[in-house]
């Protein structure tokens, strides 16, 4: 059960939530903290999220970002990220109107760490000093980022609208900057953690309490390990990377599979033979399974890879992308996984096998690892009304 914060001064703090699925869930936890503790929350949140505030005690200041019509013309190859950039773009011209006419006098600005506060600024000109970040994922990063794929794209018509130059979003999330930061993890587990400064309020991640979904249809076979298989919602049409995975536990008399393919999916189309321990959803509500899962193949989003370590489970990390690789390395570092890196492995149904038998083979020496991991998001979390007391004084 979740320990209820005592109250403290009352600040007037506006929320400005993400606006992908992980960041938005990230914000959550803490704008139903700072409610708790007595401030006076207002939430910017866009009109996909808002239903998920509605049971904290909040302002909630709904908007759009629909970017449906420039999607239907984006080809069919477009990476993942050339949609969230035009939905960026508009997202930041929306919200400099409304903050424009906002005349609250807010002590707080809460922003997530993909918004270009300081370029945002040059229009807004609020007090620097009352900006604080919240960042889902490490703040720095050993990965060359890629500026080829689009990102920056839907950004322009916005930049051109205020004469101002909103950065790539991704490249900003691990960018050196001067405010304070809410970061969802421990500083145990952050890749190289001597190198952050003391902007850097480490509050341990957010785990979404299991909610039952009567709806999902799954019976776990008690005969069998039961293997997940998810690349999350952004990276989630990585087909090729499924058919290997059916190739490789494909009738398996030791492994019951499911993968969740995300939203974007047709699974009649692309799985036209679904062997008879694989079933493939759009959607799982993974804090429900997960408490049943006996091995997790996991694209190393953040919010997936806490979630696999709350639970215990040991985990085959394949990233797509960006942090999902500093994830994976600190995971196999700390001794609480592995990590399959496609840039210089070919992942193959042998090579899935493998690493599926060894993670099982291995979860007595990574419980010890991943105890040790969320322990330290315990203590992180413990600290989180002393740490609000210090950012929101």
């Amino acid at each position: 059960m979740r320990e209820t914060l005592r109250k403290t001064s009352s600040k007037k703090i506006l929320v400005v939530n993400g606006i992908l699925h992980g960041h938005f869930t990230c914000s959550v936890e803490i704008v139903r903290e700072l409610a708790e503790l007595g401030h006076d929350v207002t939430c910017y949140v866009m009109d996909e999220f808002a239903a998920r505030l509605d049971d904290i005690p909040v302002k909630k200041v709904v908007y759009s970002a629909d970017v449906s019509e420039i999607a239907k013309r984006l080809p069919p190859a477009a990476p993942p990220f050339a949609i969230n950039s035009f939905m960026f773009g508009k997202a930041v011209d929306v919200l400099i109107t409304l903050l424009l006419n906002d005349n609250t006098d807010y002590d707080y600005y809460v922003f997530d760490s993909f918004f270009d506060v300081e370029e945002m600024n040059k229009i807004l000109k609020l007090d620097p000093s009352k900006f604080v970040k919240i960042y889902s994922s490490f703040i720095l990063t050993d990965e060359k980022l890629d500026l080829t794929e689009g990102r920056l794209m839907g950004l322009q018509e916005t930049n051109k609208k205020y004469n101002i130059n909103l950065h790539d979003f991704v490249g900003l999330h691990t960018t050196p900057n001067k405010f304070k930061k809410l970061i969802l993890t421990s500083k145990f587990f952050h890749i190289r953690p001597n190198n952050t400064d003391d902007t850097c309020c480490f509050i341990g991640p957010h785990i979404e309490h299991r909610i039952m979904d009567n709806s999902f249809d799954f019976k776990k076979d008690e005969s069998k390990k039961l293997l997940y298989i998810s690349l999350g919602t952004v990276f989630g049409k990585n087909l090729d990377f499924y058919h290997r995975c059916i190739e490789a536990f494909r009738d398996s008399d030791e492994y019951q599979v499911i993968i969740s393919v995300g939203k974007f999916v047709d699974i009649n189309q692309h799985f036209k033979d679904i062997p008879k321990n694989f079933s493939i959803y759009n959607y799982v509500p993974q804090t429900q399974l997960l408490p049943e899962v006996d091995i997790f193949i996991t694209h190393a989003g953040f919010n997936s890879t806490s979630e696999g370590l709350a639970n215990g489970i040991p985990m085959v990390l394949v990233p797509q992308k960006y942090d999902q690789f500093d994830i994976s390395r600190t995971v196999e570092k700390l001794n609480a996984g592995i990590f399959l890196n496609k840039n210089t492995t070919d992942i193959t149904a042998d090579v899935l096998r493998k690493a599926v038998k060894d993670a099982y083979d291995n979860r007595e020496t990574f419980k010890k690892g991943i105890t040790e991991i969320t322990d330290s998001f315990r203590e992180a979390r413990s600290n989180r009304k002393a740490i609000y007391e210090k950012v929101f004084a």
